[in-house]
């Protein structure tokens, strides 16, 4: 961490910090504030609810409403656990009916819920049977009671309210005023409950299409595929508010809830890990390990545990899963600020007040008698998330280039990979003429030690003996030196064609047999040098084959002439190394030898064979290559 701290860009991190600061403030002052926490002035003045009655009933009817028996409460009112029907009666006051009627905002947690003034419903909304009803009720919605069904003096309101999710059933005093003055003074609030989630939800939707368009364009791939999830997430919430009649039953629409609403600060959690750059190798499954052990969990106890235990451990789960992801969000962010010069000051700034966003979220659930303000993910994501898309597109995404640019870049990554491709042909066909290299020093040795080891050992056994003529020893030391220069040129590259490897082997080897007096013939067609099928492998091999030839011959066939011809015929290349010698021989050099040429005609899918001259003296060595190779050696 020492060192960490000293190799930090101070500018920088100064910049970054005030960046920060600003995003904050701008978010939390300005927007926040002047968006969502508006003051919406001076409430109107609001009927007083009074004479609260609450009856248990059987059929969600007015009918049974108004033989129902029931009892006084003092509201707020709450009842647990099982499904239930109430018929909720409650009466306000008015002096005089408003010509445009008055509006009701009900403040009820249950499904579903049906509402009358005076006897005549005026909410009527959705199923409302124990097992199929619909979730209409959890919608907060102004509702207008118009002024023929009002009366001056006391006016009842009649509610019928299932629960059949949720094990708690909630009553809360409505607000009743004059129509007009309500809607402006909701306005705000009611929009976040019903427009705000579809507007956010279509929103996120499209940046989420976007995103996992991403996904296959863009270079940052695993950060697109995490905003495509998180975005995925927040439109399951919004839609979870929206969809009021799904296939699912109160229990199984608690669940989707909580793995909606948990899904969320892990998707966060992985989507700001894979931001910095160099994500940590466990965090991103782990989060989402500890995300689907979370909902199992949860999953059991709403399916199996009595109520409203089913209801509240699950929610206790969430909310330390809510704050674990919040800290670990935070953590991830300040350890890549600390440890990595960060110059994208944009996104860190709109992370930041994502993080401050879901801690402050946590905060609310884990204090809820600080009344912390909530809502703060679902409110920010739509303008955090598209000004972050914003970002990053301005940064690094490329989808929508011209043309022209698109071919440049196009053009440049191919140049990119024609060299990296080149480099790594280099590197092999350096590999392979190493290896070959390696085989001729290994057949070198085995030479040195079974020919020239052999003949020196017997030169000196003669002399021990003293039976080692001075010519016959200067013979045998000049054979010995001769076949140790050709070893020695067989270290030698030899070039990488067949054109120049035939150059190298005329201008090393003419000189030597002349040398001794014999004459040197060379034949070659023009079109040999243009031969390319051979690879340097190849190319060796054959070299080695024509320089066993000529050895063999300056040693054994006693000739004084030899003659090398390359030349084409209709099967292939045929080379040819011809003495006027004496023929073959059978001493155990001469076989070896042979047999050597023989082992590497056939490793380059030639032949080579051995034939008596062809006017009856001397050797023919004929070395016949195919030219359509299916495998070229590098």
């Amino acid at each position: 961490m020492a060192l960490v701290l000293r190799r930090m860009n101070w500018r920088q991190l100064a910049m970054l910090t005030l960046a920060i600061g600003m995003a904050q403030a701008l978010y939390w002052v300005v927007i926040d504030q002047l968006v969502f926490r508006a003051d919406p002035g001076d409430a109107p003045a609001m009927a007083q609810i009074s004479d609260v009655e609450i009856a248990r009933i059987r059929q969600p009817t007015l009918a049974e409403a108004a033989t129902a028996s029931y009892q006084p409460v003092t509201l707020p009112w709450t009842y647990c656990c099982d499904t239930a029907l109430f018929a909720v009666r409650m009466s306000f006051a008015v002096d005089s009916v408003p010509a445009n009627g008055l509006g009701i905002i009900s403040y009820l947690e249950v499904d579903n819920y049906i509402l009358a003034v005076n006897g005549t419903p005026i909410v009527e909304r959705g199923g409302m049977e124990p097992g199929a009803g619909s979730f209409d009720g959890q919608i907060r919605t102004l509702t207008r009671i118009p002024s023929g069904l009002l009366r001056p003096g006391d006016n009842t309101l009649t509610y019928i309210t299932l629960r059949d999710g949720f094990p708690y059933t909630d009553i809360l005093a409505p607000k009743i005023a004059d129509y007009r003055a309500l809607e402006a003074y909701s306005a705000r609030s009611l929009f976040l409950a019903s427009g705000f989630p579809l507007v956010s939800g279509t929103l996120l939707g499209l940046l989420g299409l976007l995103a996992t368009i991403m996904v296959f364009r863009s270079d940052d791939w695993r950060f697109a595929a995490w905003l495509s999830l998180l975005c995925g997430s927040f439109v399951a919430l919004f839609g979870y508010f929206l969809w009021l009649d799904p296939p699912v039953d109160g229990w199984g629409r608690m669940l989707a809830f909580f793995a909606i609403s948990g899904l969320i600060p892990a998707t966060m959690l992985c989507f700001v890990d894979s931001w910095t750059g160099r994500p940590v190798p466990w965090l991103q499954p782990a989060a989402m390990a500890v995300y689907a052990a979370v909902i199992a969990v949860i999953g059991w106890y709403i399916y199996t545990v009595p109520m409203p235990e089913g209801f509240d451990v699950p929610t206790l789960i969430w909310i330390w899963h809510l704050m674990g992801s919040a800290i670990a969000v935070a953590a991830r962010l300040l350890w890549h600020f600390v440890t990595t010069q960060e110059d994208r000051l944009l996104e860190s700034s709109l992370l930041t007040v994502m993080a401050a966003a879901l801690f402050l979220d946590a905060s609310s659930a884990w204090f809820p008698e600080q009344h912390l303000p909530a809502g703060n993910v679902r409110y920010s994501s739509a303008f955090l998330i598209l000004a972050m898309m914003a970002a990053f597109l301005a940064r690094n995404f490329r989808l929508f280039q011209s043309q022209g640019a698109l071919n440049d870049m196009l053009q440049a990554k191919v140049a990119l990979r024609e060299a990296e491709l080149a480099e790594a042909a280099q590197r092999e066909r350096a590999l392979v003429r190493e290896q070959a290299l390696d085989e001729e020093r290994r057949r070198i040795m085995r030479d040195l030690h079974d020919g020239l080891g052999s003949q020196l050992m017997s030169i000196m056994l003669s002399a021990r003996v003293g039976i080692a003529e001075p010519a016959t020893v200067a013979e045998g030391l000049q054979s010995v030196i001769d076949e140790m220069r050709l070893m020695v040129d067989s270290m030698d590259s030899v070039g990488e064609s067949l054109g120049s490897a035939l150059a190298t082997f005329k201008a090393r080897v003419q000189p030597r047999v002349q040398a001794v007096g014999i004459d040197f013939v060379w034949k070659e067609d023009e079109s040999i040098g243009a031969i390319s099928v051979f690879g340097p492998r190849d190319v060796l091999q054959i070299f080695r084959v024509l320089q066993e030839a000529v050895t063999n011959a300056l040693k054994h066939a006693q000739c004084s002439r030899i003659a090398v011809t390359a030349a084409r015929s209709d099967d292939g290349l045929v080379l040819e190394v011809a003495d006027d010698g004496k023929g073959l021989g059978t001493d155990e050099s001469v076989g070896r030898g042979l047999a050597n040429m023989k082992s590497r005609a056939q490793s380059v899918n030639g032949v080579a064979s051995i034939l008596p001259g062809q006017d009856g003296r001397g050797t023919r060595i004929v070395l016949a290559l195919p030219l359509e190779r299916a495998d070229v050696a590098l």
